[in-house]
């Protein structure tokens, strides 16, 4: 068996193993998909792993690169993605050998560290290659009356926003907590040019920037608060016209209920999200060390669900 690095040249055979591995399930394996999320990532181009045996590609494993900042210091990190064995080669320890291998590699990049939140199936496999459950995020939840006439489309006009992303995007990131690198092109490329799922916002152009996506579930429509950023400490008259126009889109949106989940306390704490307690049902977030001096499960991280949701 052979293992190289993964050119752009072979984007057309991974997306093939993919779906013959995965099949289409919920997200659609497509070339534009792929070099969306492994290409024009802004924080760097994935590296990814080819397995082949006798000229056929037989397994894939990619890893998202994604930066955190902590007081203006920046930790290189990355995020375990995209993975798949040819079904005529599963359990043949191909899918442990690219994992091991990738880490390898990445370690000589200085990354630092590996996230994801894999299910349950999944969990017990990294384990046993190194990674350690962090835990489950806090998830807010409320409930609501929808209304019977219903505006899915919300507010998708980003050109709109253009000034307050430039803003948020350029900003020092000096707090002390770990948050997601905010550089140029971050935006874009997460929320308005996702083609995985449609993201809405609500904003005053000016001073806040909330991002929300609706989800049909099995309890009926989510209204999901994904990130939500402010340029400064808000005036209490702008947090009340922000809870008014909040309240009015959820309900719009028709959504049985609304979610807010992550670990930006301060900024969470400025939205009404009902009396119900905080739960820890949020995503299982697990967490390996790629450099040996570093620790991360007892870091002081800062995460949305837009940095964890399923890519």
């Amino acid at each position: 068996m052979l293992i190289r690095k993964a050119s752009e040249s072979d984007i057309p055979q991974i997306i093939e193993l993919l779906k013959i591995s995965l099949g289409e399930s919920l997200i659609p394996k497509s070339e534009a998909l792929w070099k969306w999320k492994h290409l024009d990532n802004p924080h760097g181009k994935s590296p990814v792993l080819l397995a082949e045996e006798d000229g056929k590609l037989i397994g894939v494993r990619a890893f998202l690169r994604w930066d955190f900042v902590e007081k203006g210091l920046v930790y290189k990190a990355c995020r375990a993605v995209d993975t798949a064995t040819h079904p005529e080669y599963q359990g043949k320890g191909i899918f442990k050998n690219l994992t091991l291998s990738l880490i390898e590699e990445i370690k000589e990049d200085d990354v630092e560290l590996i996230f994801n939140t894999p299910n349950s199936k999944s969990t017990p496999g990294y384990v046993k290659m190194g990674w350690e459950k962090w835990g489950k995020l806090p998830l807010k939840l409320n409930f609501h009356f929808p209304e019977q006439n219903r505006d899915m489309e919300g507010t998708r006009d980003w050109s709109l926003i253009e000034g307050l992303i430039k803003k948020i995007e350029s900003s020092e990131q000096n707090g002390h907590f770990l948050q997601t690198r905010l550089v140029s092109g971050y935006f874009h490329w997460r929320y308005r040019d996702n083609p995985l799922f449609p993201y809405d916002y609500l904003s005053d152009g000016a001073n806040y920037l909330l991002i929300y996506r609706i989800k049909e579930g099995k309890m009926g429509r989510e209204f999901r608060i994904c990130d939500f950023f402010t340029t400064g400490g808000l005036l209490k008259s702008v947090e009340k016209n922000l809870q008014v126009s909040l309240n009015q889109r959820i309900k719009s949106s028709g959504s049985r209920f609304s979610s807010f989940s992550g670990l930006a306390f301060p900024n969470q704490k400025i939205l009404d999200m009902g009396a119900i307690p905080i739960l820890k049902i949020g995503p299982l977030v697990t967490l390996r060390k790629v450099q040996d001096e570093f620790s991360p499960m007892n870091m002081a991280w800062a995460w949305s669900l837009g940095d964890l949701e399923v890519f």
